[in-house]
């Protein structure tokens, strides 16, 4: 008997090469975590996979304390049958969010409920001060909740890049190049004795508002972060798309204006020297890496400071190019606009930025610009579901013979 349902993307398909054991898992546990409580039958009509090698992962599943057993609702005569439902408190996992001025951390289960969280000032602009602040807020989960450090897999750091670039530029209050090199990365995880996965920080951006945010339920979405810089994280397929390098979504890096404003990155006219807070505080000659930076922007914004308002009018071109670029290579279902900026700058900047102009595609305009919903946490909640994703979602990688 053919199975009754197909499978809807690569995370729900089984496989029966050679050597995918560790895949077919990771697919099954998937399944659970999304469907569950959900019966043997169903996930083998899912994932295309036998019967036979469902019960074998399941029960191995089970031995591992990552799933458990409940019995389905009696309905009629006879036994109920049984259904398998996620362990949600088997694995927890780190997500720190890393900027220039503060290390802000999330543990969070399996299922993505945040048990943690806290933050962290750094002490100066350096990886050293940020590799300390992260030593801090690791050490002080596991002093506060040593009964639930050694469920703790991994950590996911999330920074903004772009990260690996031939010359990286110093001084940059847009980016953390020198947090994100692999020989930092294998220091921080001596010290933290976890393994490290890191993040762009807008992807991670994306990742959490996927999960927990406007981006819950869709398949296709963009992500623009306003942090200090501009960026953007991009959600395919339900799935993060970081590109070759980590760097895809560094729309910040667009070159707009021919001859532009001269960037840190060696380039001239980049969108965010032009569309970003960073372009904001050169404007009002506020530093960009000063916390009470953020602070100051937002009551200007409630006072509708003539220098603010005049600047966001002016941007206001570019936020449309930026819609425009990400709307004609992606055509995705909704971008979405968030991060670290003040909410009520990125709400006027929206609203006067209505309508946009149109779209090849044809959208309802409530659902095309949407405000994120995940909060200023979402960029540290996305990268401890990054940090699960590599320990447990089904990866293309592991299917290599």
């Amino acid at each position: 008997m053919e199975n009754s349902e197909k499978p809807h993307s690569f995370r729900t398909s089984g496989t029966n090469l050679r050597k995918a054991k560790t895949h077919n898992h990771s697919v099954v546990l998937e399944v659970i975590r999304t469907q569950g409580p959900i019966s043997r039958t169903k996930i083998s009509q899912v994932t295309s996979l036998s019967r036979q090698t469902i019960q074998n992962i399941v029960a191995l599943l089970e031995e591992l304390d990552l799933v458990r057993m409940t019995a389905s609702k009696i309905v009629g005569r006879g036994h109920p049958g049984m259904k398998v439902c996620l362990n949600k408190d088997a694995a927890l996992s780190f997500g720190i969010h890393v900027d220039r001025t503060r290390a802000t951390a999330v543990v969070c289960n399996l299922d993505g409920r945040k048990i943690w969280e806290s933050v962290c000032d750094l002490t100066s602009t350096t990886s050293d001060a940020a590799n300390s602040a992260i030593a801090t807020l690791v050490t002080g989960f596991r002093d506060a909740h040593s009964n639930l450090y050694p469920t703790v897999v991994g950590c996911g750091l999330a920074a903004a890049g772009p990260f690996g670039v031939r010359n990286a530029p110093k001084g940059d209050p847009t980016n953390f190049h020198e947090f994100g090199t692999p020989e930092n990365l294998a220091l921080l995880e001596q010290q933290l004795g976890l393994p490290v996965v890191l993040e762009n920080d807008a992807t991670a951006a994306a990742v959490g508002e996927g999960f927990y945010g406007a981006g819950k339920g869709l398949d296709n979405f963009a992500f623009l972060q306003f942090g200090v810089g501009l960026g953007a994280g991009l959600v395919l397929k339900g799935d993060p798309y970081a590109g070759t390098f980590g760097n895809a979504g560094e729309i910040g890096h667009v070159v707009v204006e021919l001859g532009g404003e001269a960037c840190p990155c060696g380039n001239f006219g980049c969108l965010e020297r032009y569309l970003s807070i960073d372009a904001l505080c050169r404007c009002l000659r506020l530093p960009g890496d000063d916390i009470a930076t953020f602070t100051k922007i937002a009551d200007l914004v409630s006072t509708r400071d003539k220098t603010v308002i005049d600047w966001i009018d002016a941007a206001i071109p570019r936020f449309h190019q930026a819609v425009n670029i990400l709307e004609a290579m992606l055509d995705a279902e909704t971008i979405i606009i968030g991060g670290t900026a003040p909410e009520n700058f990125l709400n006027l900047l929206i609203e006067k930025a209505t309508p946009f102009p149109g779209s090849l595609s044809q959208r309802s305009d409530e659902k095309r610009i949407r405000n994120g919903a995940a909060g200023l946490s979402s960029i540290a909640l996305g990268a401890s579901a990054v940090s699960m994703n590599a320990h447990f979602a089904p990866s293309v990688s592991r299917l290599v013979l």
